[in-house]
């Protein structure tokens, strides 16, 4: 009979990791930060399986990548259509070879919002205010703003900043003493539920000059005279 041999059994821990918020993005963008807050077994690395939905938008599944400090960079395709897109996420301590459970996590992709204008206003020097028509809107839109060329703030206009976005028509207040001129600007509009901005839109506001006449002398005429000739020498305005 052989002496005794000593042997052991290590139970190493299964890793697990505590996930914050899943995140959500604008459409076109192209990473979503997948946050944690601790993590137990010491994992360093991580995995992620999509759904079909998923990888038929064209996500790609992650197998074995180094896990980082948090948070955890999610590739998203810059094409993917507007949808919440599922996986599951695990964790492994490449050491002991212990693989996490299954965390279920998603990336929901938010419509970019639009606006279809209508033409670009224009009024007569001193009105104070010209109306931007639009037609339609797509990623319900609930707030605009306008950021105002150089040349249309040093006639008076003012920037506007995530005002609340009315029925059409949209308000422009136009300074009363601006010059005749077209003014250009950029217009945004912003769903403020999702974050989600549109791309800039051309818009400008032309003040027209008043038009002028610069008359002769008021005619005289004898009784029984059935006209009278006023005469004028000049106008500005056309």
């Amino acid at each position: 009979v052989s002496g005794a041999y000593a042997i052991s059994v290590t139970v190493n821990l299964i890793p697990t990791i505590t996930l914050g918020a899943n995140p959500v993005v604008c459409s076109g963008t192209t990473s979503a930060n997948l946050t944690y807050s601790a993590t137990t077994g010491t994992p360093n690395q991580y995995s992620i399986v999509y759904s079909a939905a998923a990888l038929g938008a064209g996500f790609v599944n992650v197998a074995n990548a180094v896990l980082p400090v948090s948070p955890i960079s999610l590739v998203v395709p810059a094409a993917a259509p507007a949808a919440t897109y599922t996986a599951n996420l695990t964790v492994t301590n490449s050491v002991t070879g212990c693989v996490s459970g299954a965390y279920a996590i998603s990336v929901t992709v938010n419509l970019i919002p639009t606006i279809t204008l209508g033409a670009n206003p224009g009024v007569c020097a001193g009105t104070t205010s010209a109306n931007l028509t639009y037609s339609a809107t797509t990623g319900t839109p609930n707030q605009y703003s306008i950021v105002y060329s150089a040349a249309a703030l040093g006639a008076g206009f003012v920037n506007v900043a995530n005002a609340a976005l009315p029925v059409s028509p949209i308000s422009l207040v136009v300074p009363a003493a601006a010059p005749a001129a077209t003014y250009t600007a950029n217009l945004t509009v912003t769903n403020s539920v999702t974050g989600c901005v549109s791309g800039a839109y051309a818009i400008s506001v032309t003040v027209n000059p008043n038009p002028t006449i610069t008359l002769g002398a008021n005619p005289g005429v004898c009784a029984g005279t059935t006209s009278a000739n006023l005469t004028y020498s000049a106008t500005t305005g056309t």
